[in-house]
């Protein structure tokens, strides 16, 4: 027997062995449908249904599978796979909770298989939300360009979602739920939609950006018509969310980096879907960022090459999934996502002028006004280069790690970093923030062998990125090895080397980390001229300056990158602070020479 009662806040349903509760802050009427086991038979393919009417609203569905014998099970609501193919061992059970929104005012549930157990049913109200949440959130609902993406599975692969919170102050959340390989149509009936729709509060924003897997006619889970796309766009994640009180906000598919050999330009992408999306915009006045367009726009200003950077176009060893390299033009690294997060964070101030006040600004740091390095902190803030140390403030004569200096100088200099590989790193371990620039760093030998301990030199090597098989040769790479100093029979010594890279770096080490970068991204330029001569002797402390980095010191003075203090003295052994890596920074980027 089917089971359907209003519920209250004070009252419990108990019927059959079943008892259900509903919770509320209100005393609101809340539908609770509970159906037990006896009234759950399959019938035949279609496996277990239940449709139920509700009112409009949010709840969450409660299947329980399992029991005596093994169970093969999927659980689908309104259509949509929730839960794809498991298997229970006999006696095991399983309890899925899953938010559902009604679709034409019902909701179904099914659970198919060759044997769903299905033991119990439940469609449970969710108290409204009323008021706004204690914060605004900003949902970002989207496909893999926007999605958070696991660095030690993915490294370098970044979303533009990940980066969006950089752009605002601590007075936002940012949410982002965006997944790889979804459309519109897959990512509804995963029930990630459902999700957003379940949780968020009046006045909370939900960025929608879907087009690229819309079109894939070979994977029907994906694939939705033109026709169908508005239709589901407008009246389901647009509508849904205006009925919750929250404001959509439409986006156009972010742009391929397509080069048009033949105009010399980057083309035109996406067009399939975000033609439509533009005519939905257009039709409904619904909040609009045409990314897109932004973009295509943006990269014709920009050169090829620096286009090409911010995409996930990966050198041998870049990429953790794909260590032979990779030519994805579509995908993007961090140093892309940023630029794309920074576009829709710019567009905001025009198309959704209320979310402008939650922005950072131009006022990047508090405590550098008047710094003598603050042009230079400044050029590098707008550009993404430097990360403040928290509450707005950058410390300009605070110290910096080795570690935070190899980041600035790499970036300035556009050197990637590599997948981390264990054993390989030094000292660093996978959860260190820095070690994708540091196995980088390594691999290209950046890093003066006198700055590890523990290490005698270095020499090239072969490293394999694929094996040889019956049809291909082996894939390999030349690397730059860090060779292990020879210890005392009677030193205790664990043979480890190490970068240690939370250590502040010296004046003197951080002139030959810079150079080393220079000197890597110059190394195929025709015009790179390294002849300038700097009398170190103007310094009068050059006599402190340790041998193996005298040469080092004498080309970033003869270049212009570095000068001494206003005392004419070097100090190689002080410690490097935050404003002069700043200003190095920039030099090394040419933002200021």
């Amino acid at each position: 027997m089917k089971i359907k009662k209003l519920v209250s806040l004070i009252l419990t349903l108990s019927i059959f062995g079943a008892v259900f509760i509903v919770p509320s802050a209100r005393a609101e009427e809340l539908i609770g449908i509970v159906v037990d086991e006896k009234d759950l038979k399959p019938d035949g393919e279609n496996g277990v249904v239940i449709e139920e009417t509700v009112p409009d609203g949010d709840y969450t569905v409660t299947v329980t599978t399992g029991g005596k014998t093994e169970t093969n099970a999927n659980v689908y609501i309104n259509g949509g796979e929730r839960v794809r193919a498991f298997t229970l061992e006999a006696g095991e059970t399983q309890e899925d909770v899953m938010p559902a929104v009604p679709q034409d005012g019902k909701i179904t549930v099914q659970v198919k298989g060759e044997n769903p157990n299905v033991t119990g049913i439940k469609i449970e109200q969710i108290p409204n939300r009323t008021e706004k949440g204690e914060k605004t959130t900003i949902y970002i609902a989207g496909d893999s360009t926007a999605q958070t993406y696991d660095y030690v599975k993915a490294y370098p692969q970044t979303g533009w979602g990940q980066m969006f919170g950089n752009y605002f102050t601590d007075d936002v959340v940012i949410e982002n739920r965006s997944m790889a390989g979804r459309s519109s149509k897959s990512y509804n009936n995963d029930g990630r939609l459902d999700k957003i729709l379940t949780e968020m509060h009046p006045g909370d924003y939900v960025f929608i950006q879907f087009g690229i897997n819309d079109g894939a006619e070979n994977k029907p889970e994906r694939y939705i018509s033109v026709d169908d796309y508005k239709k589901l766009i407008t009246e389901k994640y647009m509508g849904e969310v205006e009925k919750r009180g929250g404001i959509p906000v439409l986006m156009t598919a972010s742009a391929a980096s397509w080069w048009d050999e033949e105009k010399n330009n980057f083309m035109e992408s996406r067009a399939d879907y975000a033609d439509p999306t533009r005519e939905i915009a257009k039709e409904t006045g619904c909040a609009f960022i045409d990314i897109n367009r932004i973009m295509t726009d943006a990269w014709n200003t920009m050169d090829k090459d620096k286009v090409l950077s911010g995409y996930f176009v990966c050198e041998p060893l870049e990429s953790k999934a794909y260590p032979v390299g990779t030519n994805d033009t579509t995908h993007m690294k961090e140093k892309g996502a940023k630029r794309v997060a920074g576009m829709v964070a710019e567009e905001i101030k025009k198309s959704v002028p209320e979310l402008a006040k939650y922005l950072k600004g131009e006022a990047a740091f508090g405590d550098i006004d008047g710094n003598w390095a603050e042009d230079y902190i400044k050029a590098l803030a707008a550009k993404g280069l430097v990360d403040g140390v928290g509450s707005g403030m950058f410390a300009p004569e605070g110290p910096v790690t080795r570690a935070e200096f190899l980041k600035m100088a790499m970036d300035a200099c556009g050197i990637n970093g590599h997948a981390y590989r264990e054993g390989e790193c030094l000292d660093a371990a996978n959860d260190d923030w820095y070690c994708y620039y540091l196995q980088g760093a390594l691999d290209k030998g950046l890093v003066p062998y006198q700055m590890i301990f523990g290490c005698a030199g270095t020499e090239q090597s072969i490293k394999v990125l694929a094996e040889a098989t019956e049809s291909s040769e082996a894939v390999t790479t030349t690397i730059i090895s860090y060779i292990r100093e020879e210890m005392p029979s009677d030193v205790k010594h664990t043979g480890q080397m190490y970068f240690h890279g939370d250590k502040p770096i010296t004046r003197e080490e951080m002139a030959a980390i810079a150079m080393n970068c220079k000197n890597y991204e110059m190394r195929s330029a025709s015009d790179w001229d390294m002849s300038s001569y700097f009398d170190i002797s103007s310094f009068t402390d050059y006599n402190d300056i340790s041998s193996c980095y005298l040469s080092n010191v004498i080309k970033m003075c003869g270049l212009k990158y570095l000068s001494g203090m206003d005392d004419s003295t070097f100090r190689p052994k002080e410690t490097l602070t935050r404003a002069q890596a700043a200003v190095v920074m920039n030099r090394l980027a040419n933002f200021f020479r």
